[in-house]
């Protein structure tokens, strides 16, 4: 028996009733059992032989029994995995091992598989891959590479100088013939082994191993879980003028992974203060349930109160069952713990050609960072009740505040906001920091609307162009405060109460027309005379309105400049005639042709459309648009009119049969009743 290390043994199915207190006894303190060979066979006493050492307080583990050439290292290793092959870090759990050894059914068939030679018949590289396949499955499995047991005769005979292994603990198999400390040569991966089996007969129960090392080293190889877990982040948190620091992260104790372990956050503070906060990893994270398959309850995530500006730093631990983990340390610098301080001191009115506003000053100092200008947020509740917020940056000089207070001079804040009606505002200020805001007070102002515009409606009437008809509204505006601007009318169709319509669209236009005779009686100056239309489409009667709008700013209009009554009545019917119509025949081509004359009685001066129809001999009807633009003085003699209104139309046609053609005159007053039909014929081609 070798006179170091620590004493164990292995044991297979051949060593069923094992006294495992006797082996206790003996100084046994760990064991490896036999749990799987191939993908065929399990030690049906595995399970009392795993269970009996450990019962007496014995370190355990299990091995599988490789044959390389039955199946591949993956299916081997997950068959090996899958009974009985697991590892937890519980401390009292070994790696898995791989036993890779003499061929034990050298030269034999059973159940017509032939098992080879000591070597199963495979190649050093073959056999070195096997392993390799085998080990990459265990470790994904489990987490942890097995162990490898061979001796160095067979390993050398059947996988030579096969490198590459060194990451693979070594069991070393070797039976010298009298006590010794002395294992032999090592295969060519290894320098030193973990355990060494010293003997097939004794003292232990099946054979007997040393472990190459203390019982401390043996725990450290059954690999006793410490805790893991990652600090995630350092942030500077506010809520209102509370400022913390919140460190966020997960923690587990992989000794006890469903319970939720401690996280131990140390904080030392710009003094140079260290203090330690206690917190239980709670908290959901189900991401690192979806990587590591720990479950989601291990998240941490805590808020730490500071009140000074400066750099913090955080180092934080997993608490675990056998020992602590530093999960690191992070840095950050917090800005703006301090509050702000200042003054609103005045509000007032700034009245120009241009825009009437209310003046806000005062000055605004963060402590937090004094050095430089911070903010001024105002909140402005217009006469409408509305409320709306402005920035403003107290950069201005303030040579007063910087005698006061030490702090600087560019602290103050001179800002206008442009007003859009009059009546009563009230402004109210904050000092901004970087921590919190300091409410400066409030302030209230009521501005006065500038004089309303005036002016006069002074006639509308009727404007017809061809499809087109509008109310065109003519008269005068100013506004007194500006008279040498222009300012506008709105002109609109009014509903019975005197509201707009939305149809017709209101028309905005600028009264920037020469009114002498308005000037004169004023004693005023400029253009101030408009004339403005609004499109209409239908007859009827319109109720038209205009008002007159200030250009000064908050002027009191618009000024209502009266509303005026138009009836819009239809327009006679179309007129004419279809003097001709036949089919001719040119160079084999028939066509079908019209000749007359339409005009629109309430536009006689333009020559509106004819539209022509025509009844094929299948039935089928077809338009044709033309105009009436033909002169035809026999018609402007009977009528006494003016302008051209004879058509000639051509249309080519193919079918023989009947046709019959009727044509229309198309009015061109957006007000006509009906586009009047000028006549029919019937025609054989």
């Amino acid at each position: 028996m070798p006179t170091f290390g620590v004493q164990g043994l292995d044991v297979s199915y051949y060593q069923s009733a094992v006294d495992w207190q006797q082996q206790w006894n003996m100084g046994a303190r760990f064991a490896y059992v036999k749990a799987s060979e191939g993908n065929y066979y399990t030690n049906p006493a595995y399970s009392s032989q795993y269970q009996g050492s450990r019962n007496v307080g014995m370190i355990r583990g299990a091995y599988h029994f490789a044959i390389p050439n039955w199946s591949s290292g993956a299916d081997q290793a997950t068959y090996f995995v899958n009974n009985g092959g697991g590892w937890s870090p519980d401390g009292y759990t070994l790696p898995p091992v791989l036993d890779f050894e003499f061929n034990p059914y050298e030269g034999r068939t059973i159940n017509g598989f032939y098992f080879g030679d000591t070597c199963y018949n495979m190649s050093p590289g073959q056999l070195a891959a096997w392993v390799q396949d085998f080990g990459n499955t265990v470790k994904s499995l489990t987490g942890r590479l097995p162990m490898i047991y061979t001796n160095t005769s067979w390993w050398n005979q059947c996988l030579g100088t096969q490198t590459g292994f060194g990451d693979y603990p070594l069991w070393a198999a070797a039976y010298p013939g009298s006590p010794s400390n002395d294992a032999g040569a090592l295969p060519a991966s290894w320098s030193t082994y973990s355990v060494w089996q010293y003997s097939s007969t004794g003292p232990m129960a099946g054979d007997s191993n040393v472990w190459n090392g203390d019982y401390a080293s043996l725990q450290r190889f059954a690999g006793f879980a410490l805790p893991t877990g990652s600090f995630d982040d350092l942030s500077v948190v506010r809520n209102g003028t509370d400022v913390g620091l919140r460190a966020r992260g997960w923690s587990v104790d992989l000794a006890n992974i469903p319970a939720s372990n401690q996280t131990h956050v140390y904080i030392t503070g710009p003094d140079g203060t260290t203090t330690g906060y206690p917190w239980t990893a709670d908290a959901s994270r189900p991401d690192v349930n979806n990587v590591f398959g720990y479950g989601s309850s291990h998240g941490f995530d805590g808020t730490v109160p500071i009140t000074k500006s400066g750099t913090y730093k955080a180092c934080a631990f997993s608490i675990g069952t056998f020992g602590n983990t530093a999960l690191g340390c992070k840095s950050i610098t917090a800005t703006g713990v301090e509050a702000p301080i200042g003054n609103f001191d005045s509000l007032s009115e700034v009245r120009t050609a241009d825009k009437v506003a209310v003046q806000l000053r005062g000055w605004a100092v963060d402590l937090a960072n004094p050095a430089a200008s911070t903010y001024a947020d105002t909140y402005i509740t217009g006469p409408d009740g509305v409320t709306t917020g402005y920035r403003m940056t107290a950069n201005t000089s303030r040579p007063d505040v910087q005698t006061v207070t030490g702090l600087g001079s560019n602290h103050g804040f001179d800002y206008q906001v442009t007003l859009t009606m009059p009546g009563t505002y009230q402004a109210c200020t904050y000092a901004i920091g970087q921590n919190s805001n300091l409410p400066l007070g409030c302030k209230s102002i009521t501005i006065a609307a500038s004089p309303a515009p005036m002016g006069s409606y002074d006639a509308v009437s009727l404007v017809q162009a061809p499809n087109t008809g509008n109310l065109q509204l003519s008269g005068w505006t100013l506004d007194p405060s500006y008279p040498g601007k222009n300012n506008t009318v709105n002109v609109y169709v009014s509903a019975k109460d005197g509201t707009p319509i939305a149809s017709p669209v209101m028309v905005t236009a600028t009264a920037n027309l020469a009114r002498p005779d308005v000037n004169a009686a004023l004693n005023t100056i400029g253009n101030h005379g408009y004339q403005a239309q609004i499109a209409i489409s239908t007859p009827g009667n319109y109720t038209v309105c205009a008002k007159a709008v200030g250009v000064a700013p908050l002027s009191a209009g618009p000024t209502p400049l009266g509303c005026r009554d138009v009836t819009v009545r239809s327009t006679p019917p179309t007129m004419g005639s279809l003097d001709v119509a036949g089919i001719q025949v040119s160079n084999g081509q028939a066509s079908l042709t019209t000749q007359g004359w339409t005009l629109d009685p309430a536009m006689p001066g333009s020559s509106n459309p004819v539209h022509v129809y025509i009844t094929y001999p299948d039935g089928t009807t077809k338009g044709y648009p033309f105009t009436a633009n033909l002169k035809r003085p026999d018609v402007n003699s009977a009528l006494q009119t003016i302008g051209d209104h004879g058509y000639s139309t051509t249309v080519p046609i193919t079918a023989r049969g009947q046709y019959t053609v009727c044509t229309y005159g198309v009015a061109v007053s957006v007000f006509s009743t009906l586009n009047t039909q000028l006549g029919c014929r019937s025609l054989v081609y």
